[in-house]
């Protein structure tokens, strides 16, 4: 199996979110189960079974998010050329049907979030702008639709 590819900056969420987890949550659960588990009979229990729960839901995400930081390659995007679109670029398009701008950033899959305009490097769009250079046209189809579109600007994406 092929590593996923991840920024640094999303590694550290990750990271950040795992120790989190692991550090100060599970340990809080863990001592409200005991706490409803010493009332008397867990089987009536909603505090017992609220907080087994909650444990459950804890480890299933630590163990999505352990996979993440053990099979994942961290690519440190300030030590990329951005000349042309590459992984951890942040890019303005011109849609030329539209004249409208739009803006979005090449992340890993386990990074991409539609709200904040960021796209993963596999998938259809991403695939298609990866080495794109500035000012090149370039077309655009997914299903039976087209679209044209104008690099307008290139640059590193620097979180805020």
């Amino acid at each position: 199996m092929q590593n996923e590819l991840i920024t640094e900056y999303g590694y550290q969420i990750i990271v950040k979110e795992f120790k989190k987890l692991a550090e100060v949550e599970k340990p809080y659960w863990v001592k409200e189960k005991e706490i409803a588990a010493a009332h008397g009979d867990r089987s009536e229990n909603a505090e017992y079974i609220s907080a087994k729960e909650m444990l459950r839901n804890i480890d299933k995400r630590l163990r999505f998010l352990a996979k993440i930081i053990n099979n994942s390659d961290v690519i440190e995007t300030s030590k990329i050329p951005h000349t042309k679109i590459n992984f951890g670029s942040c890019v303005k398009l011109l849609d030329l049907d539209t004249n409208e701008e739009k803006k979005y950033i090449i992340v890993g899959t386990y990074e991409t979030n539609p709200n904040e305009n960021k796209i993963s490097n596999k998938s259809p769009l991403g695939k298609v702008l990866l080495g794109k250079s500035l000012n090149e046209e370039f077309e655009f189809k997914i299903n039976s639709t087209s679209y044209e579109y104008e690099v307008l600007e290139i640059s590193l994406y620097k979180p805020e």
